[in-house]
């Protein structure tokens, strides 16, 4: 079995994880280390990024689905103008330089670790049912408290604008855009973390799928690596959904921060020394 074989399994693996926990496509994983440690073409690194993503979004919603934990008119509402920006952020980056696209890498991931250290999670739930629902308002499964909680969402309008935006990140960088969407709707719609995680795990899957046609078209993709990971990634998703369901998240949120951090320092030195 070669090292590179097993490094992708690997990573594809811990994607996985870092997807069903932080609602967030892997990207920011997959990315800077297909880059950095296997030496992939930006490009290239991005393609696969957002088919490994999509597979990762099918086997986790498929469970959270069936837990309760999915808000799916919300998350469709958002994913329309998600894949918006997708398509018009995949078709931006084939005419972009590889080192804009490292900078760029680089300067959102810093941005992020920023906003996911400053804004804790916003607990926002009930035990009780309001007296009244709006049509976005759900109840969900939280696993860890062993019971089911109420919310309402608010400021929708301001969620989808952020939507928007998250989409034209994963067309050009290869992110499915949970970074943005799951603060997005905790902080802005008041979304409790567990539910803005599962939701953002379904629309992932429809921003890269959206997002990866310029690349595909361009014949970015490199079949054997996809592949490779896209095995790790089921595997990685069964454990997690089997084994972390009940983890909280702030600890693993800044775990994910300092890694964030570790790659975003080395893409970026990328982009300036080669």
């Amino acid at each position: 079995m070669g090292l590179e074989f097993l490094g992708l399994l690997i990573l594809g693996f811990i994607s996985a994880i870092v997807a069903y926990l932080l609602g967030v496509g892997g990207g920011a994983l997959i990315v800077p280390i297909l880059v950095v440690f296997f030496n992939y073409p930006v490009h290239e690194a991005v393609a696969v990024s957002l088919v490994v993503i999509i597979a990762s979004s099918l086997s986790i919603t498929s469970v959270n689905l069936l837990r309760n934990q999915v808000n799916v008119k919300l998350g469709v509402s958002m994913e329309f103008a998600a894949i918006v920006g997708a398509v018009s952020g995949g078709m931006a980056s084939i005419n972009l330089s590889e080192k804009v696209l490292s900078t760029t890498f680089a300067t959102i991931m810093f941005i992020t670790a920023f906003i996911m250290w400053k804004k804790s999670e916003v607990e926002t739930s009930t035990n009780e049912k309001p007296e009244e629902m709006g049509e976005l308002d759900r109840s969900f499964m939280d696993l860890q408290a062993g019971e089911l909680k109420y919310y309402k969402v608010k400021s929708a309008g301001k969620t989808t604008l952020v939507a928007f935006l998250a989409g034209i990140t994963s067309g050009m960088l290869g992110l499915g855009g949970g970074v943005f969407k799951v603060p997005a709707m905790n902080i802005i719609s008041k979304v409790p973390i567990k539910a803005a995680t599962a939701t953002s795990n379904f629309m992932i899957c429809f921003t890269a799928a959206a997002g990866s046609v310029p690349y595909l078209l361009n014949g970015y993709l490199h079949p054997g690596a996809a592949g490779t990971m896209v095995i790790g990634v089921f595997a990685g998703s069964k454990f997690a959904t089997g084994r972390l369901s009940k983890v909280q998240n702030k600890n693993i949120k800044m775990l994910f921060i300092l890694f964030v951090l570790l790659v975003a320092s080395q893409m970026a030195y990328k982009a300036v020394f080669g």
